[in-house]
């Protein structure tokens, strides 16, 4: 019923204003006012703008069920603990030397070249655990952005894919903490068919 009327009403502004706005049928250009603009595909069949069809993915379950995350995941955290545990021994060993500098001030009374010195220490020790953090950490965290990196491609190139055979217009992504629309119909979740696709390719490729 709503497609009826929102054709009527095209029709009847298109004869309201057809000196603006000349269709040209079957060709896939209209022309508006003195330029000739390519019409959208989907706008271009005799019986007014094809239906749109929608599906949507569950990101919770693209996320435990698609084996490529699960397994670069469970790598990356593998090495962001082995980074974190060697970073805290670095960390411990020189909070031990400050803690030793500490005593040693309040036993002893100090010049203030021997303060001078102390002070540079510190702020030595300071630069020297900001550089092992970011050689620790930084370069896995740009691992993982490569990696989510890599995620957005593969989906992507499947679903155009899979979205081609399917006649589908649009994948929306339903996750929780991103939601995207607030409720979906059962009968449009292709999550299980495109997580069992992506898995497929993923074991062809190790092999």
């Amino acid at each position: 019923m709503i497609a009826k009327i929102s054709l009527a009403l095209s029709i009847l502004l298109a004869v309201a204003v057809g000196y603006l706005l000349l269709r040209k049928p079957n060709t896939g250009i209209t022309t508006i006012g003195d330029q000739e603009v390519v019409v959208a595909p989907a706008l271009q069949t005799e019986g007014g703008p094809k239906a749109t069809v929608l599906a949507y993915i569950n990101g919770d379950s693209l996320n435990q069920k698609y084996k490529f995350i699960v397994e670069k995941t469970s790598q990356l955290e593998g090495k962001m603990g082995a980074a974190e545990k060697k970073v805290k021994a670095e960390y411990a060993k020189r909070q031990k030397e400050v803690a030793d500098m500490e005593a040693y001030v309040q036993k002893n009374k100090l010049t203030d070249e021997e303060k001078q010195t102390l002070a540079s220490d510190v702020a030595r020790m300071e630069e020297e655990m900001a550089a092992i953090e970011e050689r620790e950490m930084g370069g896995l965290q740009k691992q993982e952005q490569n990696l989510q990196k890599e995620l957005m491609e593969r989906v992507s190139k499947y679903l155009e894919k899979f979205s081609q055979q399917k006649g589908i217009d649009y994948v929306i992504n339903f996750q929780s903490g991103f939601q995207l629309i607030l409720y979906g119909n059962k009968a449009y979740d292709i999550t299980s068919e495109v997580v069992a696709g992506l898995n497929a390719e993923y074991e062809l490729e190790k092999k």
